[in-house]
């Protein structure tokens, strides 16, 4: 990037090892993934039924209406070109610790139905569904053992000025992104993947590019196609951000997106590929047939892969999910995941 003389005279270097982020968050801020939290007041009287504000309001008129609630971003984009990456470019991701959660993306299509019927009955009052053997969620254990990415460790340090440094984003990635509002169109960062790496740092940069990618497209997509460049500062040394708490900020984001969706039928974000995957493994509904359930196999996702699929799974029906729901029972819940 050029700059002029004045410029290069009273800009600040970017240096690496003295770079430290200003402010740690456990989850993701408010805003990063265009979701805000809701600040409402709840009557306590209220909390299981929310009449007036639930999509399931109007459940009883409206059954036979097929809502509509569909995913945001695609994973398995994500597989494939970090199964197009360097050698080296790859094992600075693997470092990073996303290797496993990358490699569950072999999943077959989503089936909106299945989200929709969570949906009208998952509480934003209590991050949990509401059925009828009680109140259930996924679980930080849950969430491990299905996708392989661990809740827990440090607070993720964002950046939320990063964005104006273009000194600090030649250094993250070799040269600075389109930015709009603090984020960039995480489609944008393919094309840093076909450069060619010929050094160490080059290596770095593109694997960047690639965790950037994935966090907009699988891990923490949101409605805009956009990735918040504040992410950046937990990716400054690759070989160390495997400490931070990636999975809880994917679980956080992920209930409240699904809360979003319940009070206003919109398609949801965050990593909902989640909600599917653990109402085959708890919930035993709407499983497509699989070759193996091999209770050794984590993470779980995997049990779930189009090659591990015994025939090619169709579309499930809404109000079959719903009348499914409606007379659960215990003793049809699966145990797989009990001991985790």
């Amino acid at each position: 990037m050029a700059v002029s003389e004045a410029e290069s005279l009273t800009r600040v270097p970017f240096t690496a090892e003295g770079y430290m982020p200003p402010t740690p968050h456990l989850f993701v801020p408010s805003g990063f993934a265009a979701y805000k939290p809701r600040r409402m007041e709840y009557d306590p009287e209220l909390v299981l039924r929310d009449p007036e504000t639930h999509i399931s309001s109007s459940w009883t008129k409206e059954r036979a209406r097929q809502r509509d609630i569909r995913g945001f971003g695609g994973a398995c984009s994500s597989l494939a070109l970090y199964q197009g990456l360097p050698a080296r470019v790859r094992q600075l991701v693997d470092e990073a610790g996303f290797r496993e959660f990358i490699q569950t993306h072999t999943l077959p299509r989503n089936d909106h139905a299945v989200l929709v019927a969570l949906a009208e009955r998952w509480r934003d009052t209590t991050n949990s569904f509401h059925l009828l053997p009680g109140e259930m969620t996924v679980t930080p254990a849950d969430f491990t053992a299905i996708t392989g990415l661990r809740v827990g460790g440090e607070p993720i340090p964002f950046d939320l000025g990063i964005h104006e440094d273009p000194v600090a984003l030649e250094w993250f990635f070799g040269e600075a992104p389109k930015i709009e509002e603090g984020m960039a169109r995480y489609g944008q960062f393919t094309k840093y993947l076909k450069k060619k790496v010929t050094t160490e740092q080059e290596a770095e940069q593109m694997a960047r590019a690639y965790l950037l990618y994935l966090f907009g497209a699988t891990l923490y997509p949101n409605r805009r196609s956009k990735v918040h460049l504040s992410y950046l500062s937990a990716l400054r040394d690759l070989r160390t951000a495997s400490r931070f708490d990636w999975g809880g900020a994917a679980l956080g984001a992920a209930y409240g997106f699904l809360g979003d969706s319940s009070r206003t039928e919109m398609s949801t974000a965050g990593y909902w590929r989640i909600w599917e995957l653990w109402a085959y493994e708890v919930l035993n509904m709407c499983r497509p047939a699989s070759k193996s359930l091999d209770l050794g196999i984590l993470p779980r996702a995997h049990i779930w892969s189009k090659k591990n699929m015994g025939e090619k799974k169709g579309r499930g029906d809404l109000n079959s999910f719903r009348i499914y729901l409606d007379e659960l029972k215990p003793h049809r819940l699966s145990g797989i995941l009990r001991g985790w």
